[in-house]
């Protein structure tokens, strides 16, 4: 009896729980319905997106000071979209960012390499998803750069592993989160992106509908091991970026 019961409340809060992230997700759509104007809808797309990957980083960052377990790990996001690549068994496009010596071309046959190297924005530029997992490390990088110590991205270009993604318009971090973190909420100072990673190859096949990402060949849902809520504010920023792509958004040509 107390186990049945327990089912029956067990069903009803997941219910609710998937029932409140898909009002969210409707908001979230809602705010791109308020405007016929494609140059409108992309800047209110730009802007959101902005305030979600801040919000993805400070809950990471509180996280890491108030609890013992590990934090979340906000760099899943990629691994979502990489998975749904593999599950759908479609190949990512990628610019390597990076100057290749002449004996190591052979590990880059099926890439793009950018002669010129990563490319410099400034650190507040683009929307920058981080992992600050480590709460020593925010405070000590937060006492670091200041005016005298401004952060530079070619100086640490070897810590520096940032990834941008189309049609997202994001950037993902996976090396150098502290002090990009830090440089970030301090405004202070230049970094690089080493990879563009073009997803658009999966808007044709793929769709968040906003609980669960679906095939639009039949409908059946892929089944995603990651985070719930990461999952979700990644379906977020993947159908904002389809928005992007329809409007033909282009930051990197």
């Amino acid at each position: 009896m107390i186990d049945t019961i327990g089912k029956f409340f067990g069903s009803f809060f997941r219910t609710e729980r998937n029932n409140d992230y898909k009002s969210k997700y409707n908001r979230y759509m809602e705010k791109l319905n308020n405007s016929e104007n494609t140059n409108e809808k992309v800047k209110i797309v730009k802007n959101i997106l902005s305030v979600i990957i801040d919000y993805l980083n400070f809950d990471e960052a509180i996280q890491s000071i108030e609890t013992v377990h590990e934090a979340q790990d906000n760099s899943s996001i990629e691994g979502v979209y990489n998975f749904l690549a593999y599950e759908t068994d479609l190949h990512i496009d990628e610019v390597i960012c990076e100057k290749v010596h002449p004996d190591d071309m052979k590990y880059y046959e099926n890439k793009k390499i950018r002669k010129e190297g990563p490319i410099s924005i400034k650190v507040n530029e683009l929307p920058i998803l981080l992992n600050p997992w480590n709460s020593d490390r925010i405070i000590r990088n937060l006492d670091g750069i200041n005016d005298q110590n401004v952060f530079d991205g070619n100086k640490h270009s070897f810590n520096i592993d940032n990834h941008y993604l189309h049609p997202m318009d994001i950037v993902i971090c996976n090396g150098g989160n502290h002090s990009q973190f830090s440089a970030r909420m301090k405004h202070q100072g230049h970094t690089l992106i080493k990879s563009i990673r073009d997803y658009s190859v999966l808007y044709n096949h793929i769709y968040f509908d906003g609980q669960e990402f679906k095939r639009k060949s039949d409908e059946t849902v892929i089944d995603l091991q990651y985070d719930t809520k990461l999952v979700f504010y990644s379906g977020v920023i993947f159908e904002y970026g389809r928005h992007l792509l329809e409007a033909d958004y282009h930051r990197f040509e």
